[in-house]
């Protein structure tokens, strides 16, 4: 009798099984502790890949480290009156508002923006500007919003005279030991979408200038997210514990969003999470906040359910 599949391996199994991923990396924590860690497909523990909006949550840990050192202002002060490219009413909107969705930034400037092309961060701010009027005053209301990140990003670099990326991997990656961490690495695995026929095709090009951007253009191996579940676990999360305190609107109503994270509360206790998907890449992190327990999921397929799999990773412990 051949001895049983362990469960994390018989999960990620019926989950390629299920969407076809050709490579997908996972690692489960216990308090900052390393449970499981693997490759499977064409993957192994130490390949990068594209986390898409699952780093969202790096570059609010850089605001609230930037902010407290005084290299930036404070989370609810005013942070985009250095952008001559934006409306005046704009000026107001603080760097909390950006990093929780709050900020009422339109979509549409962003979106219109085309892939293959490189842009300049003044003509990002510039096409982000022409997408139309906040859709809500600053603070009123959530709305999720890449357009806003990638303007938290900009600030950052504007106000601290260093590109965000740089500044990430001097303050957060290189100290934790994060060794593959890197603002778009030549070196990932490839992504793929699926078309019409079920077929894998690799994913389309994207420009590089928008792939460096703050919504998403970080690249990461499980490893790495090992590195910073330990640290999140330890100090470095004291200093940084406010991405997990879920943002109040003008009206005192939660919005259900810290910063950087999707904030929930279920059977098991406060669930932090975040899930992304770019370029040919599906990845998720969840985290049970009281359980201690945390999973991510990097896979190189567009529109799979990596948080289904990041949550049953972490609740079959």
């Amino acid at each position: 009798m051949q001895p049983r599949e362990p469960i994390h391996d018989r999960l990620v199994s019926a989950w390629r099984r299920a969407n076809g991923a050709p490579s997908v990396s996972v690692a489960v924590f216990r308090f900052g502790a390393l449970l499981h860690a693997a490759g499977y497909g064409a993957a192994s523990v130490e390949t990068v890949y594209q986390t898409a909006s699952l780093g969202k949550h790096f570059t609010a840990a850089l605001a609230l480290l930037l902010s407290a050192s005084g290299e930036l202002p404070a989370l609810d002060a005013p942070v985009l009156r250095c952008f001559p490219e934006l409306p005046e009413t704009w000026r107001e909107i603080t760097l909390r508002q950006l990093l929780s969705h709050t900020a009422g930034i339109p979509a549409a400037g962003y979106d219109g923006l085309d892939l293959s092309s490189d842009y300049s961060d003044a003509a990002i701010a510039t096409a982000i500007a022409s997408g139309g009027e906040l859709h809500f005053p600053p603070g009123t209301a959530w709305e999720y919003s890449n357009a806003g990140y990638v303007l938290a990003g900009i600030a950052i670099g504007r106000l601290t005279g260093r590109f965000y990326g740089d500044l990430l991997r001097e303050r957060i990656w290189e100290p934790l030991g994060m060794t593959r961490a890197a603002v778009t690495a030549a070196d990932t695995a490839p992504g793929y979408c699926r078309r019409e026929d079920g077929s894998l095709a690799r994913a389309p090009f994207v420009s590089p200038t928008l792939n460096r951007l703050a919504d998403g253009g970080l690249t990461l191996s499980v490893l790495d997210f090992a590195r910073w579940e330990a640290a999140l676990c330890g100090d470095w999360g004291r200093a940084i514990a406010e991405m997990f305190v879920e943002t109040r609107l003008a009206s005192g109503a939660g919005c259900g969003y810290g910063l950087g994270w999707f904030l929930s509360s279920a059977a098991r206790g406060r669930v932090a999470e975040h899930d992304g998907g770019w370029q040919g890449y599906s990845t998720a992190m969840v985290r049970y906040l009281d359980r201690g327990i945390s999973a991510v999921v990097l896979s190189n397929l567009e529109d799979t359910r990596a948080s289904g799999l990041a949550h049953a990773l972490a609740t079959d412990i």
